[in-house]
């Protein structure tokens, strides 16, 4: 990459705009080009292999077909990245689980490149019912409470989702990469949901994407947050799913499956609450939150945006109803999810896999016939 004029890092926050920003990003691919900025095309709209290969993450359930991504992800990204002569520009909200030794050697890999490091961030408050959901797709067996219980007990520790805290202490992850990349690399866009268009003007100005080209995404894909009766019936089925069950099966069919079914469409239950989070964990996240906030100013990075917000009100508070029917019409659109084109998006190996038992069986069979 020794062509490379510069290297804009965007490490997340999960939960903050990344995934429309990464669509947008994708959508202008070629009036970046022109602009003399690369936005390097991989698996979907985003980096995320690469920085599952950075921060050495095993995507599923490590003894049951999780997999380790390989420093060849990287390398794949390293390679298209080398062929730039101008700015590049990657995103990926998992470079920001990076710990000092993962950041270390990743500017080593780096070293000799002006890299400039861009976060996009909310609230802890925020963060508490959309992690859930997704650790729920995740295959977490608790429920929200449960799960509550569990990061708070010791903040900074998660029993049952350790990654959380990965992410979610900013302060921390945010001092991480300043101490190795530099402060005066280092910028915070504290995101504004009241204005839709806020995160695509502020990136681009940051970076110095000229005015109008990076805007709100035409072909933005729903994904609606779960109702709690949706949510409820996930956790049964992460509850009830069978415990030799791999995670190619769970990815295809349920994670990709079934709840894609239900978050990709706008129809659902009218009768069904919204997730609520009880007060005691608003009020500990914000007081985490503010820990967060004063470590990010004393860091002397620079921040766009309103830090201090506190518009915590906005969350849906409260105690759920507790799920004991569910309505016929959710259960089926539920059912309907699987379709061919979640299937080849099977990995390799669990086809490989499949293949060579069904071909032992059938040659069996055939044997048992003679």
């Amino acid at each position: 990459m020794a062509n490379l004029k510069k290297l804009i890092i965007h490490p997340g926050f999960h939960k903050t705009g990344t995934t429309a920003l990464q669509q947008a990003l994708s959508e202008v691919r070629h009036e970046l080009l022109e602009s003399k900025f690369f936005y390097p095309h991989t698996a979907g709209n985003a980096h995320h292999r690469a920085a599952w290969s950075i921060i050495e993450k095993t995507w599923g359930w490590k003894k049951r077909g999780g997999r380790v991504t390989a420093p060849i992800e990287w390398k794949k990204l390293e390679k298209k990245i080398g062929s730039c002569k101008d700015t590049a520009i990657i995103s990926s909200e998992f470079f920001s689980e990076a710990d000092q030794t993962q950041l270390v050697n990743l500017a080593k890999r780096l070293d000799g490149i002006d890299v400039q490091v861009i976060f996009t961030w909310r609230p802890l408050p925020f963060m508490l019912a959309s992690s859930y959901q997704q650790y729920l797709k995740y295959g977490l067996k608790k429920s929200y409470a449960e799960w509550l219980d569990s990061i708070f007990e010791v903040p900074g520790e998660a029993k049952f989702t350790p990654s959380f805290w990965k992410r979610n202490l900013h302060g921390d992850v945010v001092a991480r990469w300043a101490d190795t990349f530099g402060k005066e690399n280092v910028s915070l866009i504290a995101v504004d949901e009241s204005n839709p268009t806020y995160l695509y003007e502020t990136f681009a100005d940051l970076v110095g994407i000229p005015s109008g080209v990076l805007r709100t995404p035409k072909h933005m894909e729903m994904n609606r947050s779960l109702t709690f009766t949706e949510a409820a019936l996930l956790l049964e089925i992460n509850r009830t799913y069978p415990k030799d069950g791999d995670w190619d099966s769970y990815e295809v069919f349920i994670r990709k499956g079934n709840i894609k079914a239900l978050t990709r469409s706008d129809k659902h239950d009218p009768n069904d609450e919204k997730i609520l989070t009880p007060e005691w964990a608003i009020a500990k996240a914000a007081e985490l939150n503010l820990q967060n906030v004063a470590k990010i100013k004393s860091l002397g990075i620079k921040v766009i945006g309103n830090l201090d917000r506190n518009d915590f009100s906005k969350i849906p508070i409260g105690l759920n109803t507790p799920v004991t029917t569910i309505s016929i019409e959710t259960v089926a659109r539920a059912m309907i999810g699987v379709d061919m084109s979640s299937l080849h998006k099977m990995h390799g190996k669990a086809i490989s896999k499949e293949f060579f038992h069904r071909a032992k069986r059938a040659l069996k069979r055939r044997l048992h016939l003679k």
